[in-house]
């Protein structure tokens, strides 16, 4: 667990259990989240986080500690390893009621102070719904001070119950069954196993011999069982965690980057370096490769050095020859493949009888002259009288007679307010948008508000009113149209989500 999500997820002292033990022993984390809540979250936030009922640091405390009491599985916003993100807060306070650890007395002391002096804003770019409330992370070469298995002594043996390792007694792991996690002993080197999960720490499961040994390091030998066809999974010499071997060197790399080694998704060729690709078919394992040659195995034109991969066989082909069957543009050397053959092409300057731009080299059909002739697209920002002379392969719209790209400036014609820098379309035209203060009307006769901000009205049933900001975490509202995020009902009223304001690049809890 992280020290973010410790920040909740609070500690116990020596020995004994019970609910009232787990009470008192988690107090200085709870208290020191709350204070460091109270001391850098908005009052928006705080309402979000803790309800409005909740006036003040030490009532925040007195409520959080009951509900962990209680074992309530509590719904604070705040960025952690699970879907609950205070999860981890339940979790240990439920090692302590269980009698499944010994606590130290002075790591907790240590991770609650550790988290009542972290600064109240994430030194991160927010890019998502995360960063929430979360004290600014520590020194990445600095252990954390808020490690369970720094402040938990584990009292659980072998096949008992336990919710995490920090249960665990000195030496076992804890083993997810699915149902629940149970204690149970490493296999050292050399002793027998069934999966890697069994070894301990840097060791593997040979699927040769069945026995934990030492995988192989970056940059040493390594082996498939059957070289011609190098399936991960099926190593006889298999790399330490966290590498794979490399089918063409096979030797141990930090991933299946290096060409010819293997890759998962033909389709996707994220796994492979620059100028390769996740080459294969329906019977070859896939690689990275450069494009192929005619005859070599693909699944997509990109494989193959030709342009065109057969979809009948799988292989690199060429490209077919002006009245071959086709049926798509794609396989025809000219580009245009015209009912179902391949048709001649023409550049700029030459006539298209098909009355059809796929016909035209880089260009299109102009068919307003008496003989229709290929021309070539205009450039950005270049006219386009007649609507078609912007290449649809540059992301080029014809918009009042001009090739523009979106989002178009103030003064074009629009249709939408995605469409305009400003996000604002009123009368179909990109509009600056009305300031936050100025007059406004929610039924579309007035122009609409800037980006960041919303036309607020005395009544959800009044048409007139004045942009405002829009809404923050725990601010009231009755539409989402009032926040960055969503409007939802919780803790009993309807108050904008957990949303960051993200047009502005904002953080959470930066100060009050």
């Amino acid at each position: 667990m992280s020290a973010a999500l410790l920040m909740f997820s609070s500690c116990a002292e020596e020995e004994t259990s019970g609910i009232s033990t787990a009470r008192s022993r988690m107090r200085p984390l709870v208290d020191a989240a709350c204070d460091w809540m109270f001391g850098c979250c908005s009052s928006g936030e705080l309402v979000y986080q803790v309800g409005d009922f909740t006036v003040d640091a030490n009532d925040c405390s007195e409520r959080l500690l009951d509900a962990i009491a209680a074992g309530v599985p509590l719904q604070l916003e705040q960025g952690g390893l699970s879907n609950d993100p205070a999860e981890g807060l339940l979790v240990l306070a439920l090692s302590i009621n269980e009698g499944r650890v010994d606590v130290n007395t002075a790591k907790v002391n240590e991770c609650a102070e550790a988290t009542r002096t972290r600064d109240c804003n994430v030194p991160v770019e927010v890019t998502g719904p995360v960063g929430r409330c979360i004290p600014s992370a520590p020194d990445t070469d600095d252990e954390d001070p808020c490690a369970p298995e720094e402040m938990f002594r584990g009292k659980q043996a072998v096949g008992e119950e336990c919710a995490g390792p920090w249960e665990c007694q000195e030496g076992l792991r804890c083993v997810d069954f699915g149902i629940a996690g149970v204690c149970a002993l490493s296999a050292k080197k050399g002793e027998t196993c069934f999966s890697d999960e069994e070894c301990a720490t840097n060791l593997i499961c040979s699927y040769d011999t069945g026995e934990c040994v030492e995988g192989a390091k970056a940059g040493e030998p390594c082996q498939f069982a059957d070289p011609l066809r190098p399936i991960p999974g099926t190593e006889t010499i298999r790399c330490a965690e966290s590498l794979s071997c490399d089918a063409a060197a096979q030797v141990c790399t930090g991933g299946f980057c290096a060409p010819g080694s293997p890759c998962f998704d033909v389709f996707d060729d994220s796994d492979c370096p620059e100028s390769y690709y996740c080459v294969g078919n329906f019977v070859t394992q896939p690689s990275c490769q450069q494009p192929g040659l005619e005859g070599a195995p693909c699944s997509k034109a990109d494989d193959c050095s030709t342009g065109y991969c057969n979809p009948f066989d799988e292989l690199c082909g060429m490209l077919l020859n002006t009245g071959e069957a086709c049926f798509d543009d794609g396989e025809c050397q000219s580009g245009f493949c015209d009912v179902g053959l391949c048709a001649p092409s023409f550049g700029p300057g030459m006539e298209c009888p098909a009355f059809d731009n796929r016909q035209c080299q880089g260009g299109y059909c102009d068919t307003t002259v008496a003989v229709p002739v290929c021309t070539a697209y205009a450039a950005e920002n270049g006219p386009c009288p007649n609507g078609n002379e912007c290449d649809p392969l540059d992301d080029l719209y014809c918009v009042d007679a001009l090739c523009l790209r979106l989002p178009f400036p103030n003064g074009t014609t629009c249709v939408d307010d995605f469409q305009c820098e400003s996000q604002a379309c009123f009368m179909g035209e990109c509009a600056t948008g009305a300031v936050i203060g100025a007059p406004c009307r929610t039924d579309g006769n007035a122009e609409p508000c800037i980006l960041g901000s919303f036309c607020e009205t005395a009544t959800p049933e009044a048409v007139d009113g004045v942009c405002a900001e829009l809404r923050r975490s725990g601010e009231p509202c009755d539409s989402p149209l009032q926040c960055w995020g969503d409007c939802i009902v919780r803790y009993g009223q309807q108050m904008c989500d957990s949303t960051p304001a993200l047009a502005i690049n904002e953080v959470w809890c930066d100060g009050p």
